[in-house]
């Protein structure tokens, strides 16, 4: 019975953070590892034009990511909202990883919608240093994984060799 109650301590955590989405003391963060060889990041930030490179150095690009439309289904009408967010990708041979912080919507209010707030993501995903665990919360958080993946993954990969046809 003891044993049967410990496992269950640990495996609930576990099971509940089924998103890349983790604390780091009160500011929530997203930190994904994509496989890859070679992985071309220019041509991956070319594709998303409003992603912008502030900084490269070391195999590692800092930048940010300005009114992004947000694109995935599902989620409540707060993931409808455009978003910006910093972006770090730390570059290796066989994979790259990627981590967004300081992920805010941009909220649209007043007549016509001309009045637009950037309100952090914290304000609806944490209580306090933890990730939210409700149901809206990991539904909406599923949504902005999956967009989040579709924004920062790439099928590009660049290959030593030059191309030649016959």
């Amino acid at each position: 019975m003891k044993n049967l109650v410990l496992s269950l301590l640990f495996c609930v955590p576990v099971m509940a953070q089924m998103t890349s989405f983790k604390s780091e003391g009160e500011t929530l963060v997203w930190e994904r590892t994509f496989p890859a060889d070679n992985a071309n990041i220019v041509a991956l930030l070319e594709g998303q034009p409003n992603l912008k490179v502030n900084s490269f150095m070391d195999n590692v690009y800092k930048g940010t990511g300005n009114e992004i439309k947000n694109t995935c289904d599902g989620g409540s009408g707060l993931t409808k909202n455009d978003c910006k967010f910093d972006f770090i990708i730390l570059v290796n041979p066989d994979h790259y990883v990627v981590k967004v912080k300081n992920m805010k919507v941009l909220e649209k209010f007043g007549p016509m919608q001309t009045r637009t707030v950037a309100n952090r993501f914290e304000r609806y995903y944490m209580d306090g240093s933890k990730v939210k665990a409700d149901d809206r919360a990991a539904t909406d958080l599923g949504c902005m994984e999956n967009f989040l993946d579709s924004v920062f993954s790439t099928g590009i990969t660049s290959s030593g060799g030059a191309l030649t046809s016959n």
